[in-house]
């Protein structure tokens, strides 16, 4: 019995929260927010810190041998950071949520090292050497050994719409999502699973990796990673909400085959958002500005402010209309990108559903 933790969700918020493949049932969110209620009153707890709490007892609830916890934001002050893990995974250390982990990677890789307990192993995805420099310091603080998931050789025979096909140590793997990025994911995830074997008396079979990798979309409701949902013309969303993950959709879009490129973009007010433009103006596309029905969201007026060259941006304040219009400019042959923010995708998706599925 296994469990997995994660935020925020696309359009369910049960999406937060898994055991074997199943989100959490609807009855035990409404008992446990009931029961919780007068508590929460009482102590104002904010809304991650009650989504935590639910997370815990009902893994516990359902007795999950082992889970795997996404920290909130940052790591040292997290409120998942109570638990005592049987590993630490660092993933990667980027420029975001300045306001609450500082500005600098020196100071976000210290908040982020912060889940890191004493003589608890640690796996790092790919980090920047300076990013590193701090997670090695508090190793060291902590007699913790670091594993570097980047010295582990993945071969890729394939990549494609249908995601990547690859090599390790000559057994073949197959793993329905689209990035090259999420081969530093898959090395760090694998990496993982080898330090968990030997800490542990768990063992995991080549065929039950092999088929969870391939499953991934079934059993974690892992959407909006460049998804395809929609052919002809194609329609892809994606959650970047970073400068770091807006930098992966040139390589991204590599994976397809299409005539013209149309994006619908829209960002937070407390994002790097006149990065993320930057990075969007080198794309050969026609780039529609909106936003999401979502206070932290920015106006596309002042997206559209700030862009170096305005020729191929165009700022739509409604996310409904900005479809409309990608839509009417569009042809079979074409492709439409949704990025951003998880808020604007969440939103894209409630209107696509109700409307054009």
């Amino acid at each position: 019995m296994t469990g997995l933790y994660t935020s925020p969700h696309i359009l369910d918020f049960r999406e937060r929260m898994i055991v074997n493949g199943e989100m959490i049932s609807k009855k035990f969110v409404i008992d446990f927010t009931n029961r919780i209620n007068p508590l929460i009153r009482k102590i104002e707890p904010s809304f991650f810190e009650v989504t935590t709490a639910m997370a815990f007892e009902y893994f516990s609830k359902k007795k999950v041998e082992y889970a795997v916890i996404e920290t909130g934001l940052g790591g040292r002050l997290d409120s998942t950071n109570v638990l005592m893990p049987e590993l630490s995974i660092i993933t990667s250390i980027a420029h975001d949520h300045h306001d609450f982990l500082g500005n600098t990677i020196t100071k976000i890789a210290y908040e982020k090292a912060g889940i890191i307990k004493k003589n608890i192993p640690v796996v790092t995805g790919k980090l920047s050497e300076t990013a590193l420099k701090e997670v090695r310091k508090k190793c060291r603080e902590t007699e913790s050994k670091l594993i570097d998931s980047s010295k582990k050789r993945i071969k890729v025979i394939r990549k494609n719409d249908a995601g990547l096909k690859f090599e390790l140590n000559k057994t073949k793997y197959t793993f329905p999502v689209i990035g090259d990025y999420q081969l530093i994911n898959l090395r760090t995830s694998l990496t993982a699973i080898d330090a968990l074997s030997k800490s542990n008396s768990i063992q995991f079979a080549v065929k039950e990796i092999q088929a969870g990798l391939s499953n991934i979309k079934e059993n974690s409701n892992f959407h909006g990673r460049f998804e395809v949902i929609k052919n002809n013309p194609k329609i892809v969303i994606d959650v970047s909400h970073n400068e770091q993950a807006l930098e992966n959709i040139s390589a991204n879009l590599k994976y397809f085959k299409y005539e013209k490129l149309t994006v619908i973009f829209g960002m937070m007010k407390d994002k790097n958002y006149k990065k993320g433009l930057d990075i969007l103006s080198k794309l050969k596309a026609k780039i529609i500005l909106t936003r999401p029905l979502y206070p932290r969201a920015e106006e596309p007026e002042n997206l559209y402010k700030v862009v170096k060259s305005q020729t191929k941006f165009i700022p739509i304040k409604n996310l409904h209309d900005a479809f409309r219009y990608s839509l009417s400019h569009t042809g079979n042959k074409d492709l439409i990108l949704v990025t951003g923010s998880f808020f604007l995708v969440s939103e894209f998706l409630e209107i696509y559903n109700k409307h054009y599925k």
